[in-house]
């Protein structure tokens, strides 16, 4: 799994640069009894309200879906989180 997590770790950092209000971004691995599940989780900047925020993840979750099926890394892309520091 981890050439496919470096894959999709690096589009997802890239991507996320179209943003201005996206900041650093964390990975949390967080296992399970089957699988191991990954959460994205970006720092919000500039006091983005909510409504553009989840705009946003709406956007990066499609992006990055399509990015996993070209790539032959859906079954990755199906244990992971994108979220947005609170």
């Amino acid at each position: 799994m981890e050439p496919a997590k470096e894959t999709y770790t690096k589009e997802i950092k890239d991507f996320a640069k179209n943003y201005g209000f996206l900041g650093e971004m964390t990975l949390e691995e967080m296992p399970d009894i089957d699988t191991q599940d990954y959460i994205f989780c970006f720092e919000k900047l500039n006091g983005t309200s909510e409504a553009v925020l989840d705009k946003t993840l709406t956007e990066l979750y499609n992006h990055m879906d399509k990015f996993s099926k070209e790539n032959g890394i859906e079954k990755f892309s199906n244990n992971t989180i994108i979220s947005y520091k609170r």
